[in-house]
């Protein structure tokens, strides 16, 4: 008699053993699941920033159009002459540079890194790059590029960038 209570009591403790690994299983099968949406929606605004410098380098203004909000603008911070200065630039003034520039020398802005945030419907991304034009490095810094989620689709609202021609690399 005791021995059929043992076994059932481990029979018991097995079951509930067994149903302690299953919803472990379960957690461990979806967890990776959890973070997927922050990081689609990083890739999403990576993807929209690189769409951009298509645009950019291939002088497309159906592009540029296409992945900025209607209030875009670009403000660029350096130092000229030895003092800091900040200058602003509207999106259609950016637009029409950008693709009335002439063929040579080509523009190419090459994105080194990454970092983006993302609060609700807006983003940041801090992005290091270098430019060059033609095969002539002109100079690097940082975009701190500023975009929106408007219809499920990101937008870029702003981009700021400092110049520099030393300590790039």
């Amino acid at each position: 008699m005791v021995f059929i209570f043992y076994l059932q009591k481990n029979i018991q403790v097995m079951k509930q053993f067994q149903y302690i690994v299953f919803i472990g299983q379960i957690i461990l099968f979806l967890l990776p699941l959890i973070g997927t949406a922050q990081i689609s929606e990083e890739e999403t605004v990576k993807k929209t920033i690189e769409l951009f410098f298509e645009g950019f380098h291939q002088k497309d203004a159906q592009i540029l159009t296409q992945t900025t909000d209607s209030s875009f603008s670009l403000n660029s911070v350096g130092n000229r002459d030895g003092k800091v200065v900040a200058t602003q630039t509207s999106g259609n003034a950016f637009v029409k540079a950008v693709i009335s520039r002439e063929d040579i020398p080509s523009w190419n802005e090459k994105l080194l890194s990454f970092n983006i945030k993302i609060d609700g419907p807006l983003a940041h991304a801090w992005v290091g790059y270098e430019f060059w034009l033609g095969d002539t490095f002109s100079h690097c810094g940082v975009n701190s590029i500023h975009l929106m989620k408007q219809s499920n689709a990101w937008k870029i609202i702003n981009i700021t960038d400092s110049r520099r021609r030393a300590d790039c690399h």
